[in-house]
């Protein structure tokens, strides 16, 4: 691919992973609109967002060894035509059903998209600084696009319906599969075996059955614990075939790559910051300080503003400081922002509090993006990138769940702690979110002595 296209390569690696992460905050608007007009229960209403995080969850890994195996350009076009595909039959759906079905499939077209488009960035720019400012570009992108999600959502559900926020995806996920083979050369491991069925059904069922209990924690409390018990049956399950096979889904040597085993770990802590600051500070600008839905999603633009800026600026960080630095200051710097964040007010706390977080945080949460997207590429063979891409991205998906779980399970039970012990209910929340908040802060303290101890201090100079 000559240099000249590789912008334009770029720009569509991007938009693909921009609709997944878009499509994810701009149906959690629309919640309260569909259980109005489906009549869908509050029990089935919260599978509108698992049945997508369910399947992506699950199939994240295979997806990516499948374009390994089978071409990643190919693997993602067909994902983004499925994914495209359910988006239009779910915005037509008119029973809870059909509904659930087409997120499901949406979010199996997402897992053959999203660690191909990772893999096909990191074949098409192989030299590392290079590498660095396009992962800067896509960190910018996602952070960016899941606060717009916020924003467009409650815009077209208020506008012209909750169906929208599904058909807003359609046709650009149609133009971008269109476009692909245009500005995309393929990508493939021609001398890799088959694929391990064993290892694929394995870890499919596992991921699932783990994000089906993270899901269920908050709702049943010790009742997941069975389902969590048979996800881990079914990983460690998978973990042995996986040792004895001649050609085994994931080489599991490659977690001997220090960089790579301490960037996936890491990821976990910065995604459940960034995640976990949007889920709590949501509610607590509508629960406590009363904000519309629009509201609130404009009260985020500084935070998208300042990761924009993060991800734009991470490669030249990078640059000067090395991968270790990056990460691990500004993981410590957001611990740091979690804890003042944890001092909000029930009274007023935007300005005082949420206002300069914002600010602090979305730019420090982008730039660890890139160092550790960047090491979690590394040391494997040429034919593993979507292997690594995938396994990236279910670290960042999966680990990042698992901490939002821990944090709204504990900002819950300390909210109705406080509840009891007489507080009225605006401080009751505010106290949970202070919680929750010192225990992120944990989380990402923990992930910059990750990063210190694993990353390493310079960028490669090779290609």
């Amino acid at each position: 691919m000559g240099v000249s296209w590789r912008p334009a390569a770029l720009v569509l690696l991007c938009a693909a992973d921009l609709l997944v992460m878009l499509d994810g905050t701009v149906v959690t608007v629309a919640l309260p609109a569909i259980e109005r007009d489906l009549g869908t229960s509050r029990d089935d209403l919260q599978w509108v967002v698992t049945a997508y995080t369910l399947t992506l969850g699950a199939f994240m890994l295979v997806g990516g060894r499948i374009g390994d195996l089978y071409g990643r350009r190919r693997a993602m076009v067909v994902g983004l035509v499925v994914f495209a595909g359910a988006s239009c039959v779910a915005g037509l759906a008119r029973e809870t059903t059909l509904l659930l079905a087409m997120r499901a499939v949406q979010g199996l077209g997402a897992a053959l998209a999203v660690p191909a488009a990772l893999a096909l960035l990191a074949a098409t720019y192989r030299e590392e600084r290079e590498r660095q400012r396009a992962l800067g570009y896509l960190s910018a992108t996602l952070d960016v696009g899941m606060v717009a999600g916020l924003i467009v959502g409650g815009v077209l559900t208020a506008a012209v319906g909750w169906p929208w926020c599904f058909f807003v995806v359609v046709p650009l996920g149609f133009a971008a599969a269109a476009l692909a083979p245009a500005v995309l050369q393929e990508s493939r491991d021609d001398a890799a075996p088959r694929l391990d069925l064993v290892g694929s059904v394995l870890a499919a069922a596992g991921f699932g059955a783990l994000v089906f209990g993270i899901d269920r924690v908050e709702h049943d409390g010790v009742g997941a614990v069975p389902v969590l018990a048979v996800a881990v049956v079914l990983l460690g399950a998978f973990v042995l075939a996986e040792q004895r096979l001649r050609a085994p889904l994931v080489r599991l040597a490659i977690f001997r790559h220090r960089p790579l085993t301490g960037a996936n770990l890491a990821i976990a802590a910065n995604a459940g910051g960034f995640t976990g600051m949007m889920f709590i500070a949501t509610l607590y600008l509508q629960q406590v300080l009363g904000y519309s839905a629009l509201e609130t999603g404009l009260a985020f633009l500084p935070l998208a503003l300042s990761a924009s800026a993060g991800g734009l600026l991470a490669a030249k960080i990078v640059a000067r400081v090395g991968p270790r630095r990056t990460a691990a200051l500004s993981m410590a710097t957001t611990a740091a922002t979690f804890v003042m964040l944890s001092r909000t007010s029930d009274q007023n706390g935007y300005v005082t509090v949420l206002l300069p977080a914002f600010v602090i945080a979305g730019f420090t949460i982008a730039a660890a993006f890139v160092p550790l997207t960047a090491q979690g590429l590394t040391g494997v063979r040429e034919g593993e990138k979507g292997l690594a891409s995938g396994l990236f991205q279910t670290s960042t998906h999966l680990g990042g769940a698992v901490v939002l779980t821990v944090l709204a399970t504990a900002a819950t039970s300390r909210t109705s702690a406080a509840e009891q012990a007489g507080h009225t209910a605006q401080a009751a929340l505010t106290s949970g979110f202070s919680v929750a908040f010192v225990i992120a802060a944990v989380f990402l303290a923990i992930g910059a002595a990750t990063a210190v101890r694993t990353l390493p201090a310079t960028m490669a100079t090779g290609h």
